[in-house]
């Protein structure tokens, strides 16, 4: 018997956990599509890196999501299983907290271990490539970008171009009408070809343009200069590479952040570690909060456990905050409020048992 009730519970634990975990997956999801394609918009990320970013907040998601659909998914099934008295019904046959929690922990197994990979490894692994594949394409050339009948922008946006046609190489153009911003003067140039010239010492990328006509002068005033020419080069984009850019803590492996004596990277690795526990944490915490007496709902207690989720997180968002801070010492760091919650566990086990923590069984195993 306690065979079959175990598949019972671990069956309606899985089912409810994943339909939750769908539905705050979808709802996180679209919230950061939107937020991606108006970075997109705004040129801060580049359109062909959307799949790659949009695959790291996934596994970032994945990893923050798990332990409150775990959660939220024994409240659901055990607050079912109290108003259909099925738990009294459990109860009067010998069966307890500790029945309780063999399916809990059966299907805790897995996620924990997907938990974990998420966390310590598979975010930052994702992280890096989004942000590789972002450089790589902010690094391609403007000509890649730009296209024929519209007005184009560099990127120091000083000069807007425009041309009637370009080659399917992007490497040529034709009609070529180009305006510089200036500040003694306006500048404007026509010019009837145009193209992409890369200088190979410097890494310079220019539009060389001609034959053509450039004016130069002040608007309201007949004071123009204009000069035709035979050919001129506009500097575009300046390729000189800077300083390579520091790796932030959360896109460096589990390795260099072990290895690492920087109080961000520290502070990174107890936050990787602090997610799975907080699976481990909040799966006990379920079973004892979602107990339901006979006149209330089923959804009786999901106000408790969101409010006691929202503490706990914001007490695990407060700590990283005073350690990255330096007000909280490092050998404390999140274990606080791990046993802060552990305690609270013990209070309701104890207080539901009456100072027995667990039913013993009259049933033959």
């Amino acid at each position: 018997m306690r065979n079959i009730i175990t598949s019972y519970l671990s069956r309606e634990i899985v089912k409810t956990s994943a339909a939750t975990m769908v539905v705050l997956y979808i709802i996180l999801m679209s919230n950061a599509l939107g937020r991606i394609l108006a970075d997109i918009a705004d040129g801060d990320v580049p359109q062909q890196a959307l799949g790659a970013v949009m695959l790291s907040q996934s596994v970032n998601m994945l990893a923050m999501l798990l332990p409150i659909s775990y959660f939220l998914g024994i409240i659901f099934t055990f607050g079912r299983l109290y108003n259909d008295h099925e738990i009294v019904v459990m109860n009067a046959c010998g069966i307890g907290y500790r029945d309780f929690y063999k399916p809990v922990f059966i299907v805790l197994l897995p996620l924990l271990l997907i938990t974990s990979l998420a966390s310590l490894s598979l975010n930052a692994k994702m992280q890096r490539n989004a942000l590789a594949i972002i450089d790589q394409q902010e690094n391609q050339h403007e000509f890649h970008q730009i296209r024929a009948g519209q007005f184009n922008q560099s990127e120091g946006g000083d000069t807007v171009f425009f041309m009637d046609s370009i080659s399917d190489d992007k490497l040529k153009l034709q009609e070529v009408i180009i305006s510089q911003t200036d500040p003694d003067a306006m500048i404007l140039e026509t010019a009837k070809s145009g193209q992409q010239k890369l200088d190979e010492k410097s890494g310079d990328l220019f539009l060389v343009v001609g034959p053509g006509q450039r004016v130069e002068g002040i608007a309201g005033q007949k004071d123009f200069k204009i000069i035709d020419f035979d050919q001129h080069g506009i500097l575009l984009k300046n390729q000189a590479k800077p300083d390579e850019p520091r790796v932030r803590s959360i896109e460096k492996t589990i390795f260099e952040l072990w290895s690492s004596d920087q109080l961000k990277d520290r502070v990174e690795l107890q936050w990787r570690i602090a997610i799975p526990v907080v699976l481990v944490v909040l799966a006990l915490l379920a079973v004892p909060l979602s107990y339901i007496s006979p006149r209330k709902g089923r959804f009786g207690k999901i106000g408790y456990a969101l409010l006691a989720y929202i503490v706990y997180l914001n007490l695990i968002i407060l700590t990283r905050g005073q350690l990255e801070a330096g007000t909280l010492p490092m050998a404390i760091n999140f274990w606080w409020v791990h046993l802060l919650f552990l305690a609270f566990v013990a209070v309701l086990l104890f207080r539901h048992n009456k100072g027995v923590l667990f039913y013993k069984s009259n049933l033959a195993p």
